[in-house]
């Protein structure tokens, strides 16, 4: 654990502060996840709409900021050269109508699953109560919603629902980290960044409470605060650098970690508040404590995604101090 004291945490800035307890944290892993490429393969009969799948990925914040590497490629069902190169890809998208025959796709699924690569399969058409076991063990997306009972079935991809579903079920297969899914493909990185914002709230605010039930003893209180203060401020600093990487921003700690070091330092006079308030009401200050650790962790993830989406601004590439004000005043629910 870093050399910190409590007065020199509040004493040399928030920016600094942040940057010195962040500096003893090895983040070299957490880069090498994020930047390390997969090969994602659609397989399909259609290649119009294969194409059109893979496109839908790249849509996303800071679409425009593409990586060099391309880690999405389509082949066709039947090609028999293509199929084999599959066989050592880090995923499988099989894209085909439950409607038709299949017999050859559940071939081609069969020796995926034999090669022990991960398999999705996408529906383009919507069958009301459809039987899957046959495609089991691999996960099924629907592309298209269930039409109501009655409700004549949808005809044509809604965009939206089919990126979604996808997500989902690429996510499901945990064929790589998720951060190298948003790195590389931008429609994963709004949903990727909230779950590293609710997670991280979460177990900032478990932390809080484990800590505000230790700090109603006086004689624990002052080594708690310090302790307090060093593991909420490098889960934020951690998430945060883990928000910059799934939004492609620049992958050197030390370049981008000064620029969205304030939005977390910003919370350090929350903090001391929240840490008073345990000390002041026994028992009942525990929970605004573990409050404002909560709101004050997913606060400062969602000002990082809006920098890391909106890109560098006028001043330098800091997050505007306006920005930091408003995403304190008031956590944003789910998207």
């Amino acid at each position: 654990m870093p050399s910190l004291s409590l007065s020199s945490v509040l004493g040399t800035g928030s920016v600094g502060a942040v940057l010195n307890v962040l500096r003893e944290v090895d983040v070299r892993p957490i880069r090498a996840a994020a930047e390390r490429p997969f090969d994602l393969v659609f397989a399909s009969r259609d290649r119009a709409i294969t194409d059109h799948l893979i496109g839908l990925l790249y849509r996303g914040p800071r679409a425009h900021e593409r990586p060099h590497d391309r880690v999405t490629r389509a082949i066709s069902l039947g090609d028999r050269d293509a199929e084999a190169t599959a066989l050592r890809a880090s995923a499988v998208v099989i894209v085909t109508r439950e409607s038709d025959p299949n017999a050859e796709e559940l071939a081609f699924a069969h020796r995926l699953q034999a090669a022990k690569i991960p398999v999705l399969i996408a529906f383009a058409d919507a069958i009301p109560g459809a039987i899957r076991q046959q495609w089991l063990p691999a996960t099924i997306a629907a592309l298209l919603p269930t039409p109501a009972p009655g409700a004549p079935p949808p005809t044509a991809i809604d965009d939206t629902f089919a990126t979604r579903s996808l997500i989902k079920g690429l996510r499901a297969l945990r064929f790589t980290d998720e951060l190298a899914l948003a790195r590389f493909l931008p429609a994963f990185r709004d949903p990727v960044c909230r779950s590293l914002i609710e997670d991280t709230a979460a177990a900032n605010a478990a932390y809080s409470l484990t800590t505000g039930l230790v700090e109603i003893n006086p004689i624990a209180t002052i080594p708690m605060n310090l302790a307090d203060m060093l593991v909420l401020t490098k889960n934020q600093g951690i998430m945060s650098y883990k928000i910059a990487l799934a939004m492609g921003m620049e992958a050197d700690f030390r370049q981008i970690m000064p620029q969205i070091g304030g939005v977390i330092g910003g919370g350090f006079l929350f903090r001391q508040v929240a840490r008073g308030l345990v000390g002041l009401v026994p028992g009942l200050g525990i929970i605004p404590k573990v409050a404002v650790a909560f709101a004050g962790t997913y606060a400062a993830g969602e000002a990082v995604v809006r920098w890391c989406a909106t890109g560098q601004g006028s001043d330098g590439g800091r997050i505007p101090p306006a920005l930091q004000r408003r995403a304190r005043a008031r956590p944003q629910g789910r998207r």
